[in-house]
C-alpha cells in the first residue's frame, strides 16, 4: 500500500520524490479546471474510477476583468481573438523552443499583467519551479526576445530599454537619458538632464519626443477587456460574526473507487491480468487521497488567510493587511512552497467580490506608529486623493507623498508614482491636460 502523500514536503525533497509524489504535489497547483481535466484523463485509462461529471459552476462565479472583483490573471476561457499569453506561447512553438526551455518559458508567459509586465521576481519563479537562477534569467531573455517589444519587463525603465535596444532607428541619446533621468523625464524636467549632459535642451527634447513613441505597457494592445470568467474554488462568508470557508464540491467532479471492479482484483487467472488489475487499483487509490489531501490542505490554506484578512473581510479593500507566504507557511507548519502552490489559480468569492488568493499576499510600508500597512491599502488611499482632487490642480506625485506622510504612513515619492502607474493613473500634467 502506497504511503499517504505529504504536500508539507519541501523544494529540497524534489530529487528524492517518486513520479507519483511529484504529481501529487503538482495537482495542487491545479486549478479546479486543470485538476477536472486530470482526472477525466485518468478515468479514461482507468477502470476502477467512478467519476461523477455532473457539476455546475459555484453560484457566486461571475467575470473578472480589469476592474470586476479586482482580481488579476484570471482564468480564461476562449476569447474571439488570442490573449497576450497565447500570442507568446505560439511564438515560443514556431521558434522551436521544447522541453524545459519552453515550460521555464511559458510559466513566466502565464505570469505577466495586462501591460506585459512580470509579475513575479526571478527568485520567486526559481523557488517554486525548483530551478537554478540561472535557467531562470535565460528563460526571461527569451520570453524578451518575443513579440511585442518590452513584454516581459519588470519596470517602465526596462520595458523602455528592451524596445529601445531592438530599434535601429532608436535615438542614441535616448537610452541614456532612460537610464539615468526617467524620474526627471517623469517629472518634466527637461533643462536639468541638459546641464547634467552638458547638451542644449532642444535636444532633450528631440529625445523624448523619440521616447514618446514607445509603448509603456505593450502587452495592452492583447488587453480586449472582454469578460474572462471564473469559478470560485471556495467562498468566504460570515456567520455569527465570524467567517467561515467553504469549498465549492460542485467545482470538480467527484471520484470514488469502483467497487464492483475492486472486488473482482484477485479473481483473474492470468498473472498479467492480475498485475495490471492490481496496479490500477493503487492507482485510483491514490488518487482518491490525493484529491483528499489537495482539499484539505487548500481549505487549511484559505482559512488561515480568511483569518490574517479578517479586517478586509470586513470592511473592504482599504483594510488589506501586509502578508507574505512566509507568514502562512509559519501558521500552518507548511512549506512556502506548499502554501505557494495552493494559492496558485484559485479564486475565492468574499463579501466584496471574487478575489484570486494571490492579491491576498501584498507588500507592506511602516506608519509613524510603527505598525505596518499594505501596499493595496495606500494604492487605495491614492486613488482617493486624486478622486477629490481640483481637477483644474491635480495633486503632483510629491504632494500626494506629502498628504500620506501627515498621515502617518512613510513613503518615497518615487513609490508614489510607482503606485499611481500601477493604478493607470496618469501623471498630474497629463491629468491636467485631460480635464
Amino acid at each position: 500500500m502506497l504511503s499517504q502523500p505529504n504536500f508539507m514536503q519541501g523544494q529540497s525533497m524534489k530529487l528524492s520524490m517518486t513520479p507519483r509524489l511529484i504529481q501529487t504535489v503538482n495537482m495542487l497547483q491545479m486549478s479546479a479546471m486543470e485538476l477536472s481535466q486530470f482526472i477525466q484523463e485518468r478515468a479514461l485509462e482507468n477502470p476502477f474510477l467512478d467519476v461523477d461529471f455532473g457539476f455546475e459552476p459555484m453560484k457566486g462565479a461571475r467575470p473578472v476583468g480589469p476592474r470586476t472583483g479586482e482580481a488579476g490573471g484570471a482564468e480564461r476561457i476562449s476569447a474571439d481573438r488570442d490573449t497576450l499569453e497565447a500570442v507568446l506561447l505560439s511564438q515560443l512553438r514556431i521558434a522551436g523552443v521544447q522541453g524545459r526551455r519552453y515550460q521555464l518559458a511559458a510559466y513566466l508567459a502565464g505570469n505577466l499583467n495586462a501591460a506585459g509586465y512580470l509579475t513575479v521576481t526571478l527568485e520567486e519563479a526559481g523557488h517554486q519551479l525548483g530551478v537554478p537562477m540561472l535557467e531562470v534569467e535565460a528563460a526571461l531573455r527569451l520570453l524578451q526576445a518575443l513579440e511585442p517589444a518590452g513584454i516581459g519587463a519588470r519596470s517602465l525603465q526596462e520595458c523602455l530599454l528592451l524596445q529601445m535596444a531592438r530599434d535601429p532607428a532608436a535615438d542614441s541619446l535616448a537610452s541614456e537619458m532612460v537610464s539615468r533621468f526617467l524620474d526627471e523625464l517623469a517629472g518634466g524636467r527637461l533643462q536639468r538632464i541638459a546641464d547634467a549632459l552638458d547638451i542644449p535642451a532642444e535636444r532633450v527634447k528631440q529625445a523624448l519626443a523619440y521616447i514618446r513613441t514607445l509603448h509603456p505597457r505593450p502587452g495592452m494592445m492583447y488587453d480586449h477587456h472582454s469578460p474572462k470568467y471564473v469559478t470560485p474554488d471556495a467562498a468566504i462568508r460570515w456567520e455569527q460574526d465570524d467567517c467561515k470557508v467553504a469549498l465549492d464540491e460542485k467545482s470538480q467532479p467527484k471520484i470514488t473507487i469502483n467497487r464492483v471492479h475492486a472486488g473482482l482484483t484477485g479473481l483473474h487467472e492470468h498473472p498479467s491480468a492480475r498485475r495490471y488489475a492490481r496496479e490500477h487499483l493503487r492507482e485510483a487509490q491514490w488518487l482518491v487521497r490525493s484529491v483528499a489531501q489537495r482539499k484539505a490542505t487548500l481549505l487549511r490554506v484559505i482559512e488561515a488567510i480568511a483569518h490574517e484578512q479578517r479586517s478586509f473581510l470586513e470592511k473592504g479593500r482599504s483594510e488589506l493587511k501586509p502578508m507574505n507566504l512566509k507568514k502562512i507557511a509559519g501558521r500552518l507548519g507548511l512549506d512556502e512552497s506548499t502554501v505557494s502552490r495552493a494559492v496558485s489559480g484559485k479564486y475565492v468569492q468574499t463579501p466584496h467580490g471574487v478575489f484570486e488568493l494571490k492579491a491576498f499576499f501584498t507588500s507592506g510600508l511602516s506608519t509613524c506608529s510603527g505598525e505596518e500597512t499594505s501596499s493595496e491599502s495606500i494604492k487605495v488611499r491614492i486613488r482617493q486623493l486624486i478622486e477629490a482632487e481640483d481637477t483644474a490642480r491635480p495633486l503632483s506625485d510629491q504632494q500626494i507623498t506629502d498628504l500620506l506622510v501627515q498621515e502617518g504612513i512613510r513613503i518615497s515619492r518615487r513609490t508614489v508614482m510607482k503606485y499611481r502607474e500601477e493604478l493607470r493613473i496618469l501623471s498630474s500634467k497629463l491629468r491636467r491636460c485631460v480635464t
